[in-house]
């Protein structure tokens, strides 16, 4: 069974309609059917809280829609990666390197250190991701 590394612009499309949101319904469908795994660096958590933070301020959805979507999304069993105290540093490097935020070194290291494809649905990310990780981009999934 395949595994995904994803990060927080694929999570978010599970919550919230955007471009892009029927591709995550259907891996949120392969997921709860036991076709793919899904993990994540626990970061993922804070970057959907504060898009659904974000939500909020643009009146977009409710308070407590945003609050039970958090809730939904912390019951649906990714497995999170936890990085060691080296990784963290060869985040950095790798950022520095490839002119990306720290948040997305993150999930680079996490897909090189758990052998997890990366899914995402971030154009720069994927980019360079794909030179160092085997990388989809959201667009690009279908089921196996």
């Amino acid at each position: 069974m395949i595994t995904y590394l994803v990060d927080a612009s694929v999570a978010c499309r599970f919550l919230l309609v955007e471009d892009l949101s029927g591709k995550a319904e259907l891996v949120l469908s392969d997921f709860v059917s036991g076709s793919i795994e899904l993990a994540a660096p626990r970061l993922i958590i804070c970057e959907v809280g504060n898009t659904l933070r974000k939500a909020v301020k643009r009146n977009l959805i409710e308070p407590s829609v945003a609050l039970d979507k958090m809730v939904f999304f912390l019951k649906l069993g990714i497995r999170y990666v936890e990085l060691g105290r080296e990784a963290y540093v060869r985040t950095l490097a790798w950022s520095i390197e490839n002119d990306a935020t720290y948040y997305d070194g993150v999930y680079v290291i996490c897909s090189k250190e758990t052998g997890a494809t990366l899914l995402t649905a971030d154009n720069t990310l994927y980019e360079k991701a794909k030179k160092e990780v085997k990388a989809v981009h959201l667009k690009d999934y279908h089921t196996s």
